[in-house]
């Protein structure tokens, strides 16, 4: 099932960018959706939620790299769509977040972008969604910025380093978040 949502985002979204080179609002909706359709069918929306969310956000970053869309465009666009589907069908945003901006991540660092770019957008976007439904914005800061480093972590030191760096001077409330120290 996995495999084939990734592959399903991937291929729509590709057709949706094609001529314009963008992620447009038809792009974000067809994220949104398919995230919907597949927690209504999947059962257990805790469990599959975050599967889901990191499939999704796979999609999407493949699909602007096989279009030369850019990363980190597609990083916030496509971290708030998931968003804003999980919250739809009543999973857990802030696990989906953490979960979707990792991924966003580690796909990009698969394919050679900007890490720490696409690190700053898809907090950002996490961020963003969480306010548009009327979340717990700082427990999704918390946990889209400490999910951006342990995935930036799993790339490599120097990877790390500017995440960490990026998303001090970027995200609010990201310092404290980083210089906490641990629970």
């Amino acid at each position: 099932m996995i495999a084939t949502l990734v592959n399903e985002v991937k291929d729509g979204v590709i057709a949706t960018i094609r001529g314009t080179n963008e992620i447009t609002t038809e792009a974000t909706k067809l994220v949104r959706d398919t995230v919907v359709n597949t927690l209504r069918a999947g059962g257990d929306i805790t469990t599959t939620a975050t599967e889901v969310a990191a499939s999704a956000v796979s999609g999407v970053i493949l699909a602007a790299s096989a279009t030369g869309t850019s990363l980190v465009t597609a990083s916030k666009h496509s971290v708030k769509a998931v968003i804003g589907g999980v919250a739809e069908v009543g999973g857990d945003t802030t696990e989906a977040a953490s979960h979707a901006v990792r991924t966003a991540i580690k796909e990009s660092a698969q394919i050679g972008g900007d890490v720490a770019g696409v690190a700053q957008a898809a907090v950002e976007g996490a961020v963003d969604a969480t306010k548009e439904i009327g979340g717990d914005v700082a427990k999704t800061t918390e946990r889209a910025v400490l999910g951006a480093i342990e995935a930036a972590e799993e790339v490599s030191v120097e990877t790390a380093h500017a995440v960490k760096e990026t998303l001090r001077a970027t995200i609010q409330g990201a310092k404290e978040i980083i210089e906490a120290p641990l629970k």
